[in-house]
């Protein structure tokens, strides 16, 4: 299974380094990372056809794990699925996760196993630290 994980920041200083960060440690090829923050201009900011675009160019049969941080770049990415075609929405998944723990499980989930379902868990208990018990 080919995965994409998109990348969803007011900033593409922030989306930029946790895309590095993550390809650093996981050297899967079907695992796909975009970097989609900041605006069209790369302004602070979140632009949704940015999202669409990214869609749009990966292969026709990739799953999309959307990561995004806070505000609006949470509703672009809810705006980016509305904008996509009924098959593309099928395979696009806003992940209720932290940006940078979340995107590092998944991807190296992705890395080493097609299931779907895993690939989101581990990324949803990611930002667990447990560091009260």
């Amino acid at each position: 299974m080919k995965t994409s994980l998109l990348l969803v920041s007011h900033s593409k200083e922030i989306t930029d380094g946790i895309k590095k960060m993550v390809e650093q440690m996981q050297t899967s090829n079907d695992v796909s990372i975009y970097s989609l923050g900041g605006t069209a201009d790369n302004e602070i900011g979140s632009d949704p056809t940015k999202i669409v675009d990214a869609v749009n160019k990966a292969d026709k049969e990739d799953i999309f794990l959307v990561f995004a941080d806070i505000g609006s770049a949470i509703l672009n990415a809810e705006m980016a699925q509305d904008m996509l075609e009924e098959e593309q929405q099928k395979r696009y998944y806003l992940i209720d996760a932290p940006l940078v723990e979340g995107a590092f499980a998944a991807a190296i989930t992705a890395g080493t196993s097609d299931d779907l379902e895993q690939i989101m868990s581990e990324a949803k208990k990611a930002g667990d630290k447990d560091w009260n018990a």
